[in-house]
């Protein structure tokens, strides 16, 4: 299968030289796009496929069965749109859009396109942990949820890393800062394990660096019978990156390589009843521990070729069986951060606490004014 990669910029071209050099089973780069005349000369010479400047122009072309969309955030729904409606099979990275309004409409485009594969890349849920942290939640053996907390303050970026393109952290650029860059991923994570929330209390600061978004966020999610904090900063070091879930029947805690449950021999309330002791009988809180490790067949995969990768021959294996089931993600699944993340930049605007999903021509306003001011001000230049 030909695979072309729309926008070669930082992740593009990880992703164009695992084609390249035939990291995904079944496929080879077919051709690549990009608006810059300079990357496209380079990228002709280093992989020697047609580069187009227009992505309608390489859809068109006939070059590529697929494509692999990786260009701002903004263009994301134009572009996945063209494809889909070409019969390209779709793999759009993260977000799948700015806001949910836009982000319906892509949807919408693909559900009348099912012969083509659409998918997003959400690489952190091909991580061994965190599916094995869902796991847990979804049998059961955590027993009822009554608390959660994320913390992701370990993706540092310096003022140099907002300096390389203009579009970063901006409302007019990537609608958003570090909510929609890089805590998407944690966000997803957080809904494809506890499911959506119902309401959240977000407060987001701009803190050491010259931008006119967010890298430093807290939110308070609310799930009814319990709460998940959420903390997230691009610019703490060394920082710390920790999940942790606790039931009526156990705790776990997932950090960068290793997943630790402390799972109870019964529920909480059952402890509770049985106690003829102020804290506890001893004997009914003794728990099993139980421990998963990223591993370093992992760890070595995720330097060669980047945990992106995985998902790239996920989406191969889909297309070529026409086979959604397949994919790490659907790209309508796209649609559940997104939510999250329209909701706590609400919430951080109004000072109110937002419902889930936050209404969407509410949102689309709110950020256009928030666009609006942040050209006013021009504090890139």
């Amino acid at each position: 299968m030909r695979v072309a990669v729309i926008g070669v910029g930082r992740m593009g071209s990880r992703h164009a030289d695992n084609f390249a050099k035939g990291a995904v089973p079944g496929a080879q780069l077919g051709a690549v796009c990009d608006i810059d005349p300079e990357v496209r000369a380079k990228a002709e010479r280093k992989w020697r496929v047609n580069a187009y400047a227009d992505f309608r122009d390489l859809i068109d072309s006939g070059d590529a069965e697929a494509v692999v969309v990786a260009t701002p955030h903004y263009s994301h729904v134009e572009i996945c749109k063209y494809a889909l409606e070409h019969g390209l099979h779709t793999l759009v990275e993260k977000p799948i859009a700015v806001t949910a309004k836009d982000a319906a409409e892509l949807i919408s485009a693909a559900d009348k396109h099912r012969d083509a594969i659409f998918a997003i890349m959400y690489n952190q849920r091909t991580n061994p942990l965190y599916a094995q942290a869902k796991r847990l939640v979804e049998s059961g053996r955590l027993g009822k949820i009554i608390r959660a907390d994320f913390t992701v303050t370990d993706w540092y970026r310096s003022q140099y890393y907002y300096d390389m393109n203009g579009w970063r952290a901006s409302w007019s650029g990537e609608g958003g800062g570090t909510l929609i860059n890089q805590c998407v991923h944690q966000l997803d994570l957080l809904q494809w394990i506890l499911g959506m929330p119902q309401d959240v209390a977000c407060k987001c600061r701009t803190v050491g660096r010259n931008i006119t978004t967010e890298n430093d966020v807290t939110a308070l999610f609310g799930y009814g019978d319990f709460d998940c904090s959420f903390r997230a900063s691009t610019h703490e070091l060394p920082g710390v990156n920790r999940l942790e879930i606790a039931g009526t029947k156990g705790l776990l805690t997932v950090t960068r390589g290793m997943l630790t449950a402390k799972l109870l021999r019964m529920d909480e309330s059952e402890i509770n009843a049985r106690s003829r002791r102020d804290y506890g009988n001893k004997e009914d809180k003794k728990y099993r521990t139980v421990r998963k490790f990223y591993g370093i067949g992992n760890y070595l995969c995720d330097a060669f070729y980047g945990q992106q990768c995985r998902v790239l021959r996920a989406f191969v294996a889909a297309a070529e069986k026409r086979d959604p089931d397949l994919l790490v993600a659907r790209g309508e699944e796209g649609m559940g951060a997104l939510s999250l993340i329209n909701a706590m930049n609400m919430s951080a605007w109004t000072g109110a606490r937002e419902a889930i999903p936050v209404d969407a021509d509410a949102y689309a306003a709110a950020l256009a004014e928030k666009i609006e001011q942040e050209r006013a001000q021009s504090p890139k230049q």
